[in-house]
């Protein structure tokens, strides 16, 4: 089976614990629980659904990563699991080409055309709180047209693809975008000639590289985002420097050699309209342990019979900007606003700040001292950056990060 090994790779290098000591415990312990996880697998519909379901086994944390970058690399992690599989993992190539075998026989490529209907009922926004609200605001999911989604939490933002299967059930794909990172800007009047670049996610690191500059010169020096074993974190994580840059480029360290001739896959942003103010995601893949068969009922999305996700919203409601993933709204703490709740006649656009503020009379409660964070008077509106490139390039990396944070 083509790309058994970097699927079975993949896996097992997002499921080991931070526990295990050596190389040899961390396949040990997770090879029986990977395969057992796979092997209750009983429909896949297509090849994103297999890896999907696969990855829906696994789960990966910034500690487990370095965990593991602190026993070896992951290059020769990847050649020890290759070398190891699959006599540890019995039975596990026969499931997934089963697997595969399944999806290419029973579905053709009239599923899209034929559950058309059903697509777009479901477009919209579901809140996936089922119940439990947090202070920081419920996640919540919003489907696009043109199978986009986003998963928006707290501190974090899930994207990629979706699709209905059988008429009935909902399959989300993580990831399944350009780029690893995603960035929305927006004009801010009130920083002059500066910018101002905030960092949502909890996978930024000094793993993660970025510069401003021009990407010309040979090789490109990278400054790390945070220094390395940054501690003391004080959410929101915001550079601040002088100018307005043309492009933003990121890229994303995870294994290199030091070495004249070493590469990095860089992702370029072009500026096009000369934004000031950043919002930079770098994506999660699993938020919340996402089923990966999630029935799709009557203006709901139900996950299980005590997870059900009502739906607040359709593209019909909203403007027709919002009816893609372009835009999103955050106050100055960076706390995430539904756009319903910005295009509905409680905000209206404030020009001379170029945000929105809340239309209606402040509750008696509300303090002017609040904090940014939970200040719901202000909100921005950000747009993403969609003139993107991608390339390899020679890089060497700054000695100095753009955010310092450690205890003393």
């Amino acid at each position: 089976m083509k790309n058994i090994g970097l699927l079975l790779f993949t896996l097992l290098t997002t499921v080991f614990t931070s526990n295990a000591q050596t190389i040899e415990k961390l396949v040990e312990y997770n090879t029986a629980k990977s395969c057992k996880c796979i092997k209750k697998i009983d429909i896949v519909t297509s090849k994103l659904d297999l890896e999907n379901k696969v990855y829906s086994c696994s789960r990966l944390s910034k500690n487990d990563s370095i965990a593991i970058l602190k026993i070896t690399t992951f290059k020769e992690y990847e050649k020890f699991v290759l070398s190891k599989l699959p006599a540890d993992c019995d039975g596990l190539e026969a499931k997934l080409e089963q697997l595969r075998q399944s999806y290419t026989s029973t579905y053709t490529d009239d599923t899209e055309e034929k559950y058309e209907n059903v697509e777009k009922k479901i477009i919209g926004s579901y809140d996936l709180s089922f119940g439990h609200k947090s202070p920081e605001g419920s996640p919540t999911l919003i489907l696009y047209n043109q199978n986009e989604y986003v998963i928006e939490t707290f501190d974090a933002l899930q994207v990629g693809t979706w699709q209905v299967v059988k008429g009935k059930y909902l399959h989300l794909f993580p990831n399944k975008s350009k780029s690893p990172l995603t960035i929305y800007g927006r004009h801010n009047p009130n920083i002059g000639d500066s910018t101002y670049t905030s960092f949502l996610g909890d996978r930024f690191s000094d793993k993660t590289l970025i510069t401003y500059e021009q990407t010309t010169k040979k090789p490109i020096n990278l400054s790390p985002i945070f220094n390395k074993d940054a501690n003391c974190f004080s959410f929101p994580y915001i550079h601040k420097t002088s100018g307005k840059p043309d492009q933003i480029s990121l890229a994303y360290n995870q294994n290199y050699e030091e070495s004249a001739d070493q590469e990095v896959t860089l992702y370029t942003f072009k500026n096009s309209k000369s934004f000031n103010d950043f919002i930079i995601f770098e994506h999660t893949r699993n938020i919340n342990g996402m089923p990966a068969d999630i029935l799709i009922g009557d203006n709901k999305l139900i996950f299980d019979e005590d997870s059900i996700a009502i739906k607040y919203s359709s593209s019909g409601e909203n403007t027709t900007e919002d009816t893609n993933s372009r835009f999103i709204y955050y106050n100055s703490g960076y706390k995430i606003f539904k756009s319903e709740l910005i295009n509905s006649k409680q905000y209206s656009y404030n020009k001379k700040d170029n945000n929105y503020l809340y239309d209606k009379n402040l509750e008696t409660t509300y303090e002017p001292d609040i904090s940014d964070y939970h200040n719901y008077y202000q909100v921005n509106k950000y747009e993403k950056l969609q003139d993107l490139t991608k390339e390899q390039k020679q890089f060497t990396i700054a000695k100095k990060s753009i955010i310092y944070t450690v205890c003393d």
